[in-house]
């Protein structure tokens, strides 16, 4: 019984390592996201390299995958609450791998 008395001091002290929680409300580039009112800028994140197409393919992507989502910050860094835990792979890994994914498979988008 005592060890679920932990759990909320656990979550406590682990929301405590961020900066800050919300919701993401808008995209406004794969590295500059709205989350609340708050605009975050995401490091490591670089769209340089994609072409017009594969930057509005992108941006649909991200859209559809991010708004709306929970997350916590920290810095420049960004990742999915989990229901008061996170995973560790930020997002602005996530987004950096579909940048690469799109530079080196564009056509298998192109034609979705």
């Amino acid at each position: 019984m005592k060890m679920l008395a932990l759990i909320p001091l656990l979550i406590l002290v682990q929301l405590s390592f961020f900066d800050m929680q919300g919701t993401i409300s808008d995209v406004y580039s794969p590295n500059s996201l709205k989350i609340d009112n708050t605009t975050v800028n995401l490091d490591g994140v670089d769209p340089s390299g994609l072409n017009y197409t594969q930057y509005r393919i992108l941006m649909r992507m991200l859209d559809d995958w991010l708004v709306g989502k929970d997350v916590f910050v920290k810095g420049g860094y960004v990742y999915f609450d989990l229901g008061g835990s996170y995973n560790s792979v930020s997002i602005n890994d996530m987004i950096q791998n579909r940048i690469q994914d799109l530079k080196e498979n564009f056509m298998d988008y192109y034609y979705r």
